[in-house]
């Protein structure tokens, strides 16, 4: 109810602060009130629906099951292990997957702390000690009590919603300076779609370096997290043997799931999704309880 309640205030913030810019600017006239709710319903639409399917995304998107009753000793161990830790966090016991895999990865979704999913890798399960699987489930299960999926999603839809706004009020202001010039004005309002196209692709690459630095900052509190649940040395064991494996995620629009985000880009930090492995393992080394 607080993430709905969080959501709603946020609309209403988003209509306050845009009709206050548009009177502001004189631009009620190119931007009207209509306008203005049809794109927060867009920013926020996206967001909100891939909250809402994210179990069902993720799960035609990878090859795996949901168990229902376990088979092995491993299942029963990787169950019991869930629910253990689902009850530490005070959060009801996440759905299961074990997808096949070569690379060695988990992930955590789902729209609610109490309506979740994790998945694990078949590779992880045959590569990593119990402790070390241990430390990656308290991770995921750290992005789920934290409410990580839904706070992420609706980042995402506050700056989709930016997006189009701001895309909308610098076209108009280009076009309106030229008004005095008709054959000047009559061009621009022809490529008129183009500039807003064109302006929607800059700001979206300038927003997305914000989602990657929060989606970065929380992983180092689900890495601490984890450490406070099972031991920051089984946690830094875990990301040891994640070095083991980059490959990369072929779902790139989930990259953000998983524990792994796969190869960084050392150029492009500010856009990649996770901190440097190392990195995450110096900040558990520094971490103290």
């Amino acid at each position: 109810m607080s993430r709905i309640l969080l959501l709603t205030l946020t609309n209403l913030l988003v209509v306050v602060i845009f009709g206050f810019l548009l009177k502001l600017l004189g631009l009620k006239d190119n931007v009207n009130q209509i306008s203005l709710f049809i794109m927060i319903i867009f920013g926020f639409a996206g967001s909100i629906i891939s909250i809402l399917l994210s179990k069902l995304i993720i799960l035609n998107s990878i090859n795996g099951k949901i168990i229902i009753k376990p088979i092995n000793k491993n299942e029963i161990w990787i169950m019991k292990t869930i629910l253990n830790i689902s009850k530490k966090k005070k959060i009801k016991m996440p759905e299961v997957i074990i997808y096949k895999s070569n690379d060695i990865n988990a992930f955590a979704t789902g729209p609610c702390s109490n309506n979740s999913l994790i998945g694990l890798s078949s590779n992880l399960i045959k590569y990593m000690k119990k402790n070390e699987i241990e430390a990656v489930i308290a991770h995921e299960i750290s992005h789920i009590s934290n409410g990580d999926m839904v706070t992420m999603g609706l980042l995402q839809g506050i700056m989709n919603t930016f997006i189009l706004f701001l895309s909308q009020i610098i076209t108009s202001l280009i076009c309106n300076q030229e008004k005095k010039n008709n054959q000047k004005f009559n061009f621009l309002q022809n490529i008129k779609t183009t500039i807003f196209t064109s302006l929607e692709i800059i700001l979206g690459s300038l927003s997305n370096i914000i989602i990657m630095g929060f989606s970065r900052y929380r992983e180092f509190r689900a890495d601490a997290d984890a450490a406070k649940l099972v031991g920051k040395n089984n946690m830094i064991l875990a990301l040891n043997r994640l070095k083991i494996s980059y490959k990369t995620i072929n779902n790139s629009n989930m990259i953000t799931f998983y524990i792994n985000g796969g190869k960084l880009n050392v150029l492009n930090n500010i856009f990649n999704s996770h901190p440097s492995l190392d990195d995450r393992i110096k900040a558990l080394i520094n971490f103290k309880n």
